[in-house]
């Protein structure tokens, strides 16, 4: 019989770890979980409720009618749930498919105001709002987007006025061989 250290017997015992949902944009996802499963919850709901109401009515006028001529209560009602089924399966659907168009539409303004933003930006435009549209989070990515543009404008004006005052030649050389690192350290910070 072989012996197995103390630590190895410990790693015997763990049980193998749980697999969870990884999302890669939680923000997104989840409020598109949350959105087809109202969705799944009212169609149920209303499904429910029409169900009730149409299968309590054709049985009581089947039991009102005084015969059975059928052997069990679901043969009464068996055309009518089936075509409540498909209604429901259909309603879902239809309602399910348009969220999701709905939502790629939205995706791709947003995607695609970013993407001009973006070129514009390569173009030297940092100025122009991006007023990206479409989802939450492309807004909230357009806010970041000019909060960083902002920021490069003012390091960019700051540079553009220390370069106006190094070329007025006012200044010693040994402050001026200061102001001139220090404006080549801002230069980097902008353009590495």
């Amino acid at each position: 019989m072989r012996r197995l250290p103390r630590k190895a017997m410990k790693n015997l015992h763990r049980q193998p770890p749980t697999r969870k949902i990884y999302y890669i944009q939680p923000r997104y996802q989840g409020r598109t979980a949350l959105t087809f499963a109202v969705l799944i919850a009212v169609g149920g709901t209303i499904f429910g409720w029409l169900v009730d109401r149409d299968i309590g009515e054709t049985l009581r006028d089947v039991s009102l009618r005084g015969h059975y001529p059928m052997k069990t209560a679901y043969e009464a009602v068996r055309e009518l749930l089936a075509w409540r089924l498909v209604a429901l399966w259909a309603g879902i659907f239809l309602a399910g498919a348009a969220i999701f168009l709905l939502l790629v539409r939205a995706t791709h303004r947003g995607a695609g105001r970013a993407i001009e933003v973006f070129r514009g930006s390569a173009g030297g435009d940092l100025s122009t709002p991006s007023r990206t549209r479409g989802l939450a989070e492309f807004a909230r990515f357009g806010d970041q987007v000019d909060a960083a543009r902002g920021e490069t404008l003012s390091l960019l004006r700051e540079i553009r006025e220390e370069a106006a005052s190094l070329a007025s030649g006012n200044s010693p050389p040994e402050e001026f061989r200061l102001r001139w690192d220090g404006l080549k350290r801002k230069i980097r910070e902008v353009a590495p």
